[in-house]
């Protein structure tokens, strides 16, 4: 009897080792996309494909749910996510996420919002303010970055 409780507990301890060691990322319901700005490629799973850009790269997930084994992320830039046009409109997003919109800025086929959410990291400063949220909504999709979208919306 013995044998067996000491392969439960051996069982157990490494089910819970490798659950400590790997995590999860759940993107957003109604996100087709996550995007995650770094210099150096995250230790995540089920890599899209990579945008290679001068000082860091576009690494792109659509999965629902991507595993992630280097909690810390230190490399990463920032984030976003992305959202089919249809699903959402970005005042619904820039109400859920409840983000105060510093300014707008009109793009040739949609607009940019800069806004500041309580309790996120990572910030920049633009025109005097801090902000941590940009929100663009294209002909095709919205796209929610943190602190900033990196790349082309």
């Amino acid at each position: 009897m013995k044998p067996i409780a000491i392969y439960i507990l051996g069982i157990m301890f490494v089910s819970l080792l490798l659950i400590g060691l790997n995590s999860q990322i759940k993107i957003p319901q109604g996100a087709s996309e996550m995007q995650i700005y770094a210099s150096h490629r995250p230790d995540i799973d089920s890599l899209e494909y990579i945008d290679e850009m001068s000082n860091f790269n576009i690494y792109h997930y659509s999965e629902q749910i991507v595993g992630i084994k280097d909690k810390s992320l230190d490399n990463t830039l920032g984030v976003a996510y992305v959202y089919p046009k249809d699903s959402q409109s970005a005042k619904d997003i820039i109400d859920k996420l409840n983000a105060k919109v510093c300014f707008e800025q009109q793009l040739e086929d949609g607009i940019s919002y800069y806004g500041f959410i309580r309790g996120l990291d990572k910030s920049v400063d633009i025109q005097n303010k801090e902000i941590n949220v940009q929100i663009v909504s294209n002909k095709d999709n919205i796209i929610v970055g943190f602190p900033l979208i990196m790349g082309s919306y």
